[in-house]
């Protein structure tokens, strides 16, 4: 099967983005905000994203007959080249204009363990959203071992073993009382929702004739949608907000794995225009410069006169931040990316 490219995952990559944005920039604190667009869903909807992309290759060389050694070479080596230039590009800018705001934790970001510092400290720490790119390196340092290695006929049952070896970790930790930097940023939290995605990647891959018709079933669709606007629910329910806090990111990343799916196979109607918008698409293709750099922006403007009116504000940010990746991408990560083409 060729593993084709998905337009409309750019734009959710867009909307994921976007919802960190309005934590990072002030929103939080809005009910519609908090039950939708927190920063914590816009993070599961990329993790879901990557387990399905990362995944969805790596079967695809497996089943090709390619040596698992070699594909791990190639992989990692993608992976360098997609990933590492604009991360420590990032960190340098920060370290030469505040180098303050890392000092304390620089050997962490810089071996991307940020999430590990932050459970260390009990905080954020400086860079409060590295925290979810750390998780991400740490889970490909595991995840095509599983996929090269394990037999086809135990693939599924360790990608779905590994969904739920997260949720009964966390209901450990939520029993044990282990901190909440635990329960939100130790990579086994987040597992769920990576394996997710890598489960939707090995039922796409191997039974596409039957993934289609299920997740395009107007009633499978409600039940998806139904299941996490009830586990959202419960978030102001007092005496089952335990369930939400257990539970949400792993109830999210099953709604998106019905979103990732239907996008994949393309949404129609009013959802596909939207996602088949090509600005929101481009946006979306630069989505990773603007994760990196739309937390600085702020402070880039500080000091000069700009609206005070919060949706202006708003806007004023995300044009900079795109602006920013834009350039990135053009001049910086899109050179480099040519070098993957001789690791394909």
């Amino acid at each position: 099967m060729e593993v084709r490219k998905f337009n409309q995952i750019d734009s959710l990559r867009f909307l994921a983005v976007l919802a960190v944005m309005f934590v990072h920039w002030g929103w939080a604190g809005r009910k519609i905000a908090d039950m939708f667009l927190t920063g914590a869903r816009g993070v599961d909807l990329f993790f879901v994203i990557s387990g399905f992309l990362i995944t969805l290759g790596l079967i695809k060389v497996k089943q090709e007959g390619e040596k698992p050694g070699v594909s791990l070479y190639k992989f990692y080596i993608r992976r360098f080249l997609r990933i590492f230039p604009a991360y420590y590009l990032m960190l340098l800018l920060v370290w030469f204009l505040n180098h303050k705001k890392v000092a304390d934790g620089i050997w962490w970001y810089l071996l991307y363990a940020s999430n590990f510092y932050s459970i260390k400290i009990q905080d954020w720490g400086g860079l409060i959203h590295l925290w979810s790119l750390s998780i991400e390196e740490q889970f490909y340092l595991v995840w095509p071992f599983v996929i090269l290695f394990v037999p086809r006929r135990f693939l599924l049952p360790s990608i779905a073993l590994s969904v739920v070896l997260s949720l009964i970790t966390k209901i450990y930790w939520a029993n044990t009382g282990a901190s909440f930097w635990v329960q939100f940023m130790h990579p086994v939290a987040a597992l769920d929702a990576l394996a997710i995605g890598g489960l939707l990647a090995y039922i796409y891959f191997f039974h596409q004739t039957v993934l289609r018709p299920f997740l395009c079933n107007p009633f499978v669709s409600a039940i998806f949608i139904f299941q996490i606007l009830l586990c959202m629910g419960l978030k102001f329910a007092t005496n089952y907000h335990f369930i939400y806090d257990i539970g949400i990111r792993t109830s999210f990343s099953i709604f998106c794995f019905w979103l990732i799916g239907r996008s994949v196979f393309g949404f129609t109607g009013v959802v596909g225009s939207i996602l088949n918008n090509k600005i929101f698409q481009y946006v979306g293709k630069i989505s990773y410069g603007l994760y990196l750099y739309h937390f600085f922006v702020p402070g880039m403007l500080m000091g000069l006169k700009y609206p005070e009116e919060r949706n202006l504000r708003f806007v004023l940010y995300l044009l900079v931040t795109i602006a920013i990746s834009a350039l990135s991408w053009r001049y910086f990560e899109k050179p480099i990316l040519k070098y993957k083409e001789k690791f394909e």
